[in-house]
């Protein structure tokens, strides 16, 4: 397979752009009316500011034991920096433009030409913006997303991969996976990325470009192992969800300390099937929990409907398409075969990273290219539907139908999700005072006192009305 050069903007491409543009319009919409969070984001932010430069946020950052993440702290400081003190702006904003990033380069790289593109394209925005991963992108803030810029960097490398190529993509391409790996550790996605793109024979990015990428993971995995001495997160590190449960550091360490590999199997094979299945989720098996204790509830149900159909749908594709290998009429088909081979790796990597514990923010990344191989399933069925026999053509459309109405429920409800968030987040503001004063520290000397109390103000004059006066059903369709 050559590079899949991209061609002159038409008409279905055009359309698909301006889908795409409503989707992360209506998104960002809401995270402009999202607080930072108190939980998860002041600490760091207040660490940032005791920081003299970024240059020593990033070096400070090389003494942590279990993580080597230069380059969180250093954006956060460097955000902190050029906020002047609109930090809720120089944060969210920040999150917005990661957000259109990760929209506008899903859609790029679909490359939508034709009506069935167009239609197939709207179908795998609703599953990229329905999975259960892709909510956590845009739900949390820490106060950067670095998993929405995980997924964002991979999408990058991807689109590299299928360019016309050239030094400059080389280049960019190790300068994208520096940027990622030195971030979060997920960043060695973009490695996976790159190296399953060019096995599929995606040429974007040259031998020398894959070779000098491999180069630039080996060291990074000696420095971190060898040189700094930093290890892997362990046990004690956080909780995790463990079948119908979840499991506390200390029961954790008390019930896997001394053999902690079958644990770890289960992290890595659950968070394969959240992203196939909709479950567990952060390695919980909700439905199943929810089925003993008699309370399944519609959002658990139309989470299966969308994601195991359509699980099933991107397999039948991997068999239609695997029979049509060597076809010289499709090519097309290649194309398809090599996005769907990129996105197994992503996921199965992706879980991989997981081993320690679960969680569905750590599988965003693998999400994304979920929704890219939905993509190419949805096309191998519109396009064969025609030809196809009248009961298998209904099986395809029914399954489509069905999975797709699933997912738009799903993309729909992510939007209660961030207003119902950014109400709580509001009222974390408001009890901030009496929740410091209870720990004996009085919120007006507190550590950082002035930046606290501008966070706040700029938190509170945000308008959030409660989603859940009027009636339980959203919680009961979408959760929260």
């Amino acid at each position: 397979m050559t590079s899949d050069p991209v061609t002159s903007d038409n008409r279905y491409t055009v359309w698909a752009y301006l889908l795409a543009g409503v989707f992360a319009s209506a998104i960002a919409y809401d995270l402009l009316r999202m607080p930072v969070q108190v939980y998860d984001s002041l600490n760091e932010i207040l660490e940032a500011s005791r920081q003299a430069s970024v240059v020593q946020a990033f070096t400070a950052s090389f003494e942590g034991k279990a993580y080597m993440r230069p380059l969180r702290i250093a954006q956060i400081k460097a955000l902190f920096d050029v906020s002047h003190g609109h930090y809720w702006l120089a944060y969210r904003g920040f999150h917005v433009l990661l957000l259109g990033l990760c929209v506008w380069l899903f859609t790029r790289a679909l490359r939508v030409r034709s009506a069935t593109d167009l239609v197939a394209a709207a179908a795998a925005l609703t599953v990229l913006t329905g999975m259960t991963t892709f909510k956590g992108t845009v739900q949390e803030a820490f106060p950067i997303n670095h998993f929405l810029e995980m997924a964002v960097a991979s999408l990058v490398a991807f689109n590299l991969a299928r360019s016309r190529g050239g030094w400059w993509v080389d280049a960019g391409t190790a300068a994208v996976f520096m940027a990622a790996v030195l971030t979060l550790e997920s960043g060695i996605l973009v490695w996976v990325v790159v190296a399953a793109a060019r096995a599929a024979g995606f040429t974007g990015i040259s031998n020398r470009g894959v070779v000098a990428v491999t180069l630039l993971l080996v060291g990074y995995l000696a420095i971190r192992f060898v040189w700094l001495d930093v290890g892997t997160p362990g046990l004690m590190e956080r909780s995790s969800g463990y079948w119908l449960s979840v499991l506390e550091p200390e029961e954790l360490e008390r019930r896997f300390g001394s053999w902690p590999y079958g644990f770890y199997a289960y992290n890595v094979a659950s968070s394969v099937s959240s992203v196939l299945f909709a479950e567990p989720q952060s390695g919980v098996f909700v439905a199943v929990r929810a089925w003993l204790q008699d309370e399944v509830r519609p959002r658990l149900v139309i989470a299966f409907l969308s994601a195991v159909p359509t699980t099933a749908l991107i397999v039948w594709a991997i068999a239609r398409l695997g029979r049509r290998a060597g076809d010289a009429r499709s090519a097309g088909d290649d194309t398809s075969r090599g996005v769907i081979f990129v996105a197994a790796a992503v996921i199965v990597a992706s879980a991989v990273l997981s081993y320690a514990y679960t969680k569905d923010e750590i599988m965003s990344t693998a999400g994304v290219f979920y929704a890219l191989a939905a993509f190419h399933a949805f096309r191998t069925a519109i396009a064969y539907s025609p030809a196809a026999p009248r009961l298998l053509a209904g099986v395809l459309i029914g399954t489509m139908a069905i999975t797709n109405s699933g997912w738009a429920i799903r993309s729909a409800g992510l939007h209660h999700v961030l207003r119902l968030q950014a109400y709580r987040q509001r009222g974390d503001w408001a009890l901030l005072p009496s929740r410091l004063a209870a720990e004996g520290k009085p919120f007006e000397v507190a550590p950082g006192a002035s930046i606290v109390r501008s966070l706040r103000t700029q938190a509170l004059v945000l308008p959030a009305p409660n989603p859940e006066v009027r009636s339980d059903w959203p919680e009961n369709l979408w959760g929260d």
